[in-house]
């Protein structure tokens, strides 16, 4: 029997790509057993196509609305939780602007199924060269999940704590090349990459990765940008973390344990760096 997955997302407002974006998810060769979207307040058209999807898709599409008058990135984590579903092998993050390549589900679970270690994965988009699976269009292994969860934590920094929870319980992550899908709007443009910064102080990012980080995307100017790598930087230094809610660290466990999966990786790419040299 073939592993089965579910898509959830929430949307906002996206009139200009929701209909490529829903149309990308049915007609996958591996199709989804059902398409969750959280209608988060939308004032433009986008609810109305929303509903024209879930007429003609009725036992694929359900759609979930919110009465939310502005558009908040904190909200996201609870409106994903809103879409968890157990009866299934994967769940697919989308996004009201992730449009994905025809075979791109059948690709990454192909892969997946064939490795049970890998707990986490993506394909990617545009030119991006990243190591770590991407948000939208991310499967993640519900058996892995669930065991360490029974929602996504409501706090920033939960994309990217997901990963760094496979890693440190020795499961696998993975980007696979040849599973493509696009960004309908540019990355970042509407929050700069705020959130990355801070996101990295939550988690208890080692400072040498995260200069190392933000100097790598300054220099190479294909992912985030020069002005994003600087925003990065500049909210990791000057993020001030809260004692409840969304703002708040990491327990101290689980950011002393990314700090030392990022002090390995540091110390064996200066090694790697070191052995060049010599020759």
């Amino acid at each position: 029997m073939k592993e089965t997955y579910y898509t959830l997302m929430c949307v906002r407002d996206s009139e200009k790509s929701i209909d490529e974006v829903m149309t990308s998810l049915v007609s996958q060769t591996y199709q989804p057993g059902k398409v969750i979207v959280v209608d988060d307040g939308s004032t433009d058209k986008t609810s109305e196509i929303l509903t024209n999807f879930k007429n003609n898709y009725p036992d694929l599409i359900e759609v979930l609305g919110t009465d939310s008058k502005t558009r908040d990135y904190a909200r996201i984590p609870r409106l994903w939780n809103m879409c968890l579903q157990k009866d299934y092998d994967y769940h697919l993050i989308a996004a009201g602007d992730s449009i994905f390549s025809q075979d791109y589900a059948e690709k990454i679970i192909t892969k997946m199924s064939s490795n049970p270690r890998i707990a986490i994965a993506s394909g990617i988009y545009g030119k991006q060269r990243i190591d770590f699976p991407h948000g939208a269009g991310r499967f993640v292994k519900q058996s892995f999940f669930f065991k360490f969860y029974d929602k996504y934590p409501e706090k920033i920094g939960y994309e990217t704590e997901t990963l760094y929870r496979a890693l440190i319980n020795n499961y696998e992550i993975s980007v696979f090349k040849n599973a493509k899908f696009e960004h309908a709007e540019k990355l970042g443009h509407k929050h700069n990459f705020i959130e990355f910064g801070q996101s990295m102080k939550a988690m208890g990012y080692h400072p040498l990765y995260v200069l190392g980080r933000c100097f790598l995307e300054l220099v190479k100017n294909d992912n985030i940008g020069r002005k994003g790598s600087l925003n990065m930087l500049w909210n990791y230094l000057t993020f001030k973390p809260q004692k409840s809610g969304y703002f708040t660290l990491f327990s101290q466990d689980v950011r002393h344990q990314i700090r030392e999966i990022q002090s390995r990786k540091i110390k064996h790419l200066l090694k790697e760096a070191f052995t060049k040299s010599k020759k």
